[in-house]
């Protein structure tokens, strides 16, 4: 690895590009920009819907290689200035360092490898959007003007040790909301609906929906409701996570949702369930398969050997996958400590993984993604 990498990934880390910090997301931005218009990349803004700005840049014309990473990170302003770029060993630290500035540097250090050549009839593009860490509201958009013409993608978030994901859950954010009447709870405890009690019955329910085999999950993990001990609560509410594996179980899990919600068993109270699946879900498919079986021979070649994974966290590439592009995700270098102070890299794996992805493009025109 050289050291101009190590100094691109330093001065990326210590810009502070937390969602929604428009002036930090430019500068990184300008930073990318910077390094890819000398390797001959048209680089643009891309306007979201919602007021969002994102980035996409390209070389080559033809069916298009998508890479992506993003450039925002879960870090409020000053925390760069706090906690900014430092080497321990054989660890680099700071905020976003691996969730996913060395993704983005992964990137910009593999077509700095492979130069001005592009493979041949293809286009090489690169998307970088600022809004991935709330679930990508406005950049989802983007994705799908890019996705007819792509013929696959490369999600460059962190790897799970040295493996490449070839499937993720898909990720649910529920509210359930139950109303009942207030009442006092010495004097008047018979004229009260708990609304509490009525949400315990409920999330006993949200329990038994669990099914690990097919990997379907939830958790009300957030709970509210009463204001005081004296007094019969009116109101109660859940914050539901819910992931599942396959995008056919998202409709009976939602209609079970909504029959829970619906049916009570405290009498005066009533409920109402509101949200849906955020992230859909990117199941494992041939076409996944042998994406990451090119990547493997390559590692192999290269003296590493890739494992692949399927994980219960959400990305872009479940976006893309819904999409109907090939995909897979974690080419990015190994880390840990994700969203927290203690956010690391595994520096040596930036290296294998720059060298990784820069082979790969090469050989992209004569990967098959079907028989």
């Amino acid at each position: 690895m050289s050291i101009s990498e190590l100094q691109l990934l330093e001065e990326l880390v210590n810009i502070d590009s937390g969602t929604g910090d428009q002036a930090g997301i430019a500068k990184v931005a300008g930073t990318v920009r910077r390094e890819l218009e000398p390797l001959g990349f048209r680089f643009e803004e891309r306007h979201a819907g919602d007021g969002s700005v994102h980035y996409y840049a390209a070389r080559g014309r033809g069916e298009r290689i998508l890479l992506a990473a993003h450039l925002d990170t879960v870090f409020p302003q000053g925390t760069a200035t706090a906690r900014p770029f430092t080497i321990k060993g054989e660890r680099a630290y700071g905020p976003g360092v691996s969730d996913c500035k060395s993704g983005v540097v992964t990137i910009l250090g593999a077509l700095k490898q492979l130069g001005m050549e592009s493979p041949s009839q293809c286009e090489i593009g690169c998307f970088f959007n600022s809004d991935e860490e709330i679930s990508s509201p406005g950049s989802r958009e983007i994705l799908a003007q890019l996705a007819p013409g792509t013929r696959f993608a490369l999600v460059v978030e962190p790897a799970e040790g040295e493996s490449i994901t070839i499937g993720r859950k898909g990720i649910g954010r529920m509210e359930l909301r139950v109303f009942g009447k207030a009442a006092h709870s010495g004097s008047n405890f018979q004229d009260g609906a708990n609304a509490v009690l009525e949400l315990a019955y409920k999330i006993i329910e949200l329990q038994k929906l669990i099914d690990l085999e097919a990997g379907i999950t939830l958790n009300a993990g957030v709970i509210s409701g009463g204001i005081r001990p004296n007094i019969i609560p009116d109101y109660a509410a859940t914050e539901i996570d819910l992931r599942i594996c396959r995008p056919e179980q998202e409709e009976p899990l939602l209609e079970s949702l909504r029959r829970i919600a619906f049916h009570c068993t405290v009498p005066g109270t009533t409920a109402r369930i509101d949200g849906k699946i955020t992230r859909p879900p990117m199941p494992v498919t041939a076409a996944n398969q042998r994406l990451y079986e090119a990547l493997r021979r390559i590692s192999r070649i290269q003296g590493f050997d890739l494992d692949a994974v399927q994980s219960g966290g959400g990305s872009d590439a479940n976006l893309l996958a819904a999409l109907g592009v090939a995909t897979v995700d974690g080419v990015g270098p190994i880390g840990g400590g994700h969203h927290s102070d203690t956010e690391y890299l595994e520096l040596p794996s930036l290296k294998r993984r720059i060298e990784l992805l820069a082979a790969f493009l090469r050989e992209s025109p004569g990967i098959r993604l079907t028989e």
